[in-house]
Parts: C-alpha cells; sequence; structure tokens
C-alpha cells in the first residue's frame, strides 16, 4: 500500500506545483513524503510526514483545502491526507497499526520533531552587514557550542530586523548537527499561557519538564514577561536550571535588558550577566543586498533600478522590505511581466501610506538643537551644563524611539560615549515624559519638528 500511497502523493504534487506559487510549493510541500496509506471501507487515507511542526501546522491552516482539491483533481476518490512530523528515515513498518474509523488516529512515529521552527531561518540566507554583525557573529558561536561561548545569549532591537530569524537559526544550526538534540523555540507569551495552564490543571511537574530538559531554550519577545510577578518567577527559575546544567539559552527583545520596564532585578541580572549583541535597522547598501537574497530565494531576477528603489524607499526594517518586494512581485505577476519601471513603481507607491519626510539622524540633531538654540558641537562636546545635558539627552531619547539606532550607534553620533550612558539618557527622558506634562509636551513639540 505505500508503493500505491507514493503514486498518489507524486501525482498530488504534480497537481499542487500549479495551483501554488513555486516558492509556497518548495517551502511547504518539497521535502514531504509518504509514511503510510491505509485503507479502510473502500476509504484510503495518506499518512504524509514533514520535518518539524512549523510546517505541519502551516500546511494544515493554508493548504488542507487545496491539498483535497488536488487529491480530487487527480481522480482519486474517497482518499484524504492527513500530516504528521517525521523524519524521512522513518520506516513503514515503523508505524503501529492504528484501527482507521473516519477519524484522524493519533499516529506514532519514531524522532518526532517538535521544534517549531522555520526551515527557512537558518545562517546561510541571513544578510549580514554593520548593524548585525555582533549579533550574528555572536549567534553562531552559540551555535557552534551550546552553553560554552555566551549564555544567554540576548538579541535585542526594533520590531522586523531580523531577531527571530537569528534566534531561530541558532536552533536549526544545533538540529542539523544533532538531530536528537532538544530544542524549544517559544515566545514569552507563550511560556506564560503554558505556564498559567499547569497552575490550572496542576501540571506544573510536567511544565517543568517540558522546559527544563531541553538542550537549548530559544525564547523571543521577552520583554512581554514585564509585569506578569509570577511568571518572571518561573522563568527565572527554568533559567537558572538550564544555565547551571551547562545548557544554552538565547534570547531576543525588543530592547536591552537595562530598558525592560517592571522586570524584576534578578532577571536582568542574569540577562546581562551572557552577551547582549544589537541589531539596528539595515542601512542602504544592505536592504540592497536583502532584497537581492530576497528574489534570490523566489528565482527571480530583479531590475538594478528596482532594487535600488526598494531599498531607498522602505526605510524600516526586513519586514517592510519584505512587504513592500512582495507587493511588487505581485504587481509583475499580474501583468505578465509587462510593466515598466515607471507603471511598477507608481503602482507600488500608491498603495503605500504615504510618508512625509521620513526621519534622519540628521533631521533629528537639526530638530533638538533647534528646539534648545544649542549647535551640534556642543551636543557631541564633553559640556556637563544641565542644558546641554538635557538636549544630549533628547536627542539620545529620539535616535532611539524614533529611528530604533543601535545604542553603540547613538553613542558615536553624540561624541563617542558608551552604551551605558546612552540607556541613561533615554531612561532619564522616558521618566520626565511620565512624570511631567511640559515635558511632554516639549517632546511632541520636537516631534512635530522632526517630521515637518
Amino acid at each position: 500500500m505505500q508503493k500505491d500511497g507514493q503514486k498518489v502523493w507524486s501525482d498530488v504534487c504534480s497537481r499542487l506545483k500549479l495551483q501554488v506559487s513555486t516558492s509556497a510549493f518548495r517551502t511547504w510541500f518539497s521535502g514531504s513524503f509518504v509514511l503510510d496509506s491505509k485503507q479502510d471501507g473502500g476509504k484510503v487515507l495518506l499518512v504524509i510526514g514533514l520535518k518539524n511542526n512549523f510546517l505541519k501546522e502551516q500546511v494544515e491552516n493554508r493548504y488542507m483545502d487545496i491539498v483535497a482539491r488536488a487529491i480530487s483533481e487527480c481522480g482519486y476518490k474517497d482518499t484524504s491526507a492527513i500530516f504528521v512530523v517525521a523524519n524521512r528515515e522513518v520506516k513503514a513498518d515503523s508505524i503501529g497499526a492504528p484501527i482507521f474509523t473516519g477519524i484522524v488516529p493519533e499516529m506514532i512515529v519514531k524522532n518526532i520533531r517538535s521544534d517549531s521552527l522555520n526551515p527557512n531561518h537558518t545562517f546561510s540566507n541571513f544578510v549580514v552587514g554593520y548593524s548585525n554583525n555582533l549579533a550574528y557573529l555572536a549567534a553562531s558561536k552559540v551555535a557552534g557550542n551550546l552553553g560554552g561561548a555566551y549564555n544567554p545569549l540576548m538579541i535585542y532591537g526594533s520590531v522586523g530586523v531580523g531577531k527571530t530569524h537569528l534566534l531561530q537559526a541558532v536552533g536549526n544550526q544545533v538540529l542539523s548537527r544533532v538531530l536528537d538534540s532538544k530544542v524549544l523555540y517559544v515566545t514569552s507569551e507563550k511560556f506564560t499561557n503554558d505556564f498559567l495552564e499547569s497552575l490550572r490543571n496542576k501540571t506544573q511537574a510536567s511544565f517543568r519538564q517540558k522546559y527544563r530538559s531541553v538542550d537549548l531554550l530559544l525564547v523571543d519577545d521577552i520583554q512581554f514577561l514585564a509585569g506578569k510577578e509570577s511568571t518572571q518567577d518561573e522563568f527565572f527559575h527554568t533559567f537558572n536550571e538550564i544555565c547551571l546544567s551547562g545548557k544554552q539559552v538565547v534570547l531576543a527583545s525588543d530592547r536591552h535588558p537595562k530598558e525592560l520596564g517592571r522586570l524584576k532585578e534578578r532577571l536582568v541580572s542574569r540577562f546581562l550577566g551572557g552577551m547582549t549583541a544589537d541589531i539596528g535597522l539595515p542601512d542602504l547598501e544592505m536592504r540592497m543586498a536583502i532584497i537581492r537574497a530576497k528574489c534570490a530565494e523566489r528565482g527571480i531576477k530583479l531590475d538594478h533600478e528596482l532594487v535600488s528603489w526598494v531599498a531607498k524607499e522602505s526605510t524600516g526594517g526586513v519586514r517592510e522590505l519584505e512587504g513592500m518586494l512582495t507587493s511588487m512581485l505581485a504587481y509583475m505577476k499580474i501583468n505578465a511581466g509587462k510593466a515598466t519601471v515607471e507603471e511598477i513603481k507608481s503602482a507600488v507607491s500608491s498603495n503605500r501610506p504615504s510618508i512625509k519626510n521620513p526621519p534622519t539622524p540628521g533631521r533629528v540633531i537639526e530638530a533638538v538643537c533647534r528646539h534648545f538654540k544649542v549647535d551640534s558641537i556642543s551636543l557631541r562636546g564633553s559640556s556637563r551644563k544641565a542644558a546641554i545635558v538635557l538636549a544630549r539627552q533628547v536627542l539620545m531619547y529620539f535616535l532611539r524611539t524614533e529611528l530604533g539606532l543601535p545604542l553603540e550607534q547613538i553613542g558615536d553620533l553624540v561624541g563617542g560615549r558608551d552604551h551605558s550612558t546612552v540607556i541613561h539618557g533615554v531612561e532619564k527622558i522616558s521618566r520626565l515624559i511620565s512624570a511631567s506634562q511640559k515635558k511632554k509636551d516639549d517632546i511632541l513639540r520636537i516631534q512635530s519638528l522632526i517630521h515637518a
């Protein structure tokens, strides 16, 4: 029956190639394979193996209707497919013999992978530049020496700069070297929900077994633990248990540990006990490199003028860049590649929100200088006059909150100051805004100058 199943799935995949894009098929179906094919009362059930939970979840959420239609269009009546997580080496006889009664059975497969990692997030397709080189090097070193390089490693930066990609690249690299490594990737929200569920169901022992017995724990969006007192306590003990046993923790956050408000001091201290690496927004050259890499993944060669234009228009993170690139490629596909460069630019621009005078470091410095009536040389200098210090700290605040620049780059822009000075300045202005309506109004006035 398995041979018959292979034939059916081969036919279905050929049909799927006509119904989804080449990149979608390559991403979600190219590594699929038939584990088993069972017949019960004239009905056939294909058991299709996928290599991890992420692929399984995405296929089940996005493509089940398309798969069912492809099976029908291939002429296989009374045939359906289910997806399980398994390694390609698994043979049909390694599966138990469940009874098929029309209800989808629970499959027991050797070496089930539950890493929940996106297989496309690897070091090989992570574009490295000035803004992320330190984080990339640190993550690479950790992936090659769990528990022995930097523990914990904390990667931080603004939204859409590649933190999750790098975090999952560590996991994928570890699993590619040691197949049976226990790798767990979760968001802090998932950790919180699992913890609360364990309290409700009185299953704390299994919760702790799940989180504390891993070789590598990857936790994304750690900033969302802020304010969750009991969850922070549980995470603190989980963190300690993993690190003390020589295992590895890698974290991602949108801010430096010292900037995470309502986070217990002992947790911040643990985070700072390892390596912290900043990821900033990509510069023009790096954005162009990312675009070319994304096009190469799709098997597309984009005109240099369009690559340059997209890079100049997308001044935010990688997600913004990908969104604009996707819109452009969709328009080109709709027009069968016959649209001119100017038509493509016009169409993509018309679907984007209008951003007048996007802020730059120079514009921010100019706005702060105008408001405080000081010159940029004074801001970069060593003066400790109260008015100059305040203006300098406001500049740090805007370079961080408006532009999302790395702490080291902000330090360079304000006269070569270290990252702890920048953090102190940003924190001080944040407190002043919270405590004083006048200061808040001043900040809003400067903000309007920046975006004028």
